[in-house]
């Protein structure tokens, strides 16, 4: 069985197009997203769309999901995210439908399924902090040797990892909305019989996503200087 694993999509529909069909094309059977639909950019409705036709998938929640459904709940300030963040909280507050928000409403922070016998748990953060820790390359992976998990899923750095402590193998995806490590955005594919573990890079139109951040937000300047840093990989 192949599965894709992918996480921070960030409301970056033109990677994630791309992606959607590479894993299409891949014969994928079975969808794991770890968290943060929301946040950054501007098609984060249409992204939700997709997911929700997805019939082999399971999603968890982002802190940025999380943060969304705060603002929209009264709990969070709107003009404190966007000074921060950008406008793409406003625009989805305008735009997302009923049957959208029910479905970010329902998603948890983390999960446990078993897929074609292997055990595997999702977080957007860690296993002790699901939505807000970060787990980079050089954290302190002996606290993983605790599981008996045969993979342990996470999202939320923006970089690709790919660990084995024990018996657990550790993977994050990278993001497919904002790379943060200078790599392009990306998946990963698991097979899970022969138990191979690739990351699948994506080329997309990188200037068309920087063109309606222009028209949405002057600043932060942060929201296109941060894509710059895999833009060698985009398409011309």
């Amino acid at each position: 069985m192949k599965v894709a694993i992918f996480s921070d999509i960030h409301g970056n529909n033109y990677s994630f197009e791309r992606a959607f069909n590479s894993m299409l094309d891949d014969n994928v059977d079975y969808f794991l997203f770890c968290g943060d639909i929301c946040g950054y950019y501007y098609n984060q409705n249409e992204i939700i769309d997709v997911l929700r036709s997805i019939k082999n998938i399971r999603c968890i929640l982002g802190n940025h999901d999380k943060m969304f459904l705060d603002i929209m709940k009264g709990k969070v300030d709107l003009e404190f995210y966007s000074g921060k963040y950008g406008k793409s909280f406003e625009n989805l507050s305008f735009n997302i439908t009923k049957e959208n928000f029910l479905f970010l409403e329902k998603l948890q922070s983390e999960c446990v399924l078993t897929i074609d016998g292997l055990n595997i748990a999702m977080f957007h953060g860690t296993p002790w902090d699901s939505l807000n820790e970060y787990c980079y390359p050089d954290y302190n992976f002996d606290k993983y040797k605790e599981f008996n998990f045969d993979y342990i899923l996470q999202g939320h750095t923006h970089y690709r990892l790919n660990k084995k402590i024990g018996n657990t193998h550790i993977i994050n995806p990278g993001s497919l909305g904002q790379p943060r490590d200078g790599k392009p955005p990306c998946y990963v594919l698991l097979d899970t019989t022969t138990r191979s573990i690739e990351f699948i890079s994506i080329k997309y139109e990188i200037e068309k996503l920087i063109s309606e951040i222009k028209g949405f937000d002057a600043e932060p300047a942060y929201l296109v200087e941060v894509l710059k840093r895999s833009f060698k990989y985009a398409e011309e």
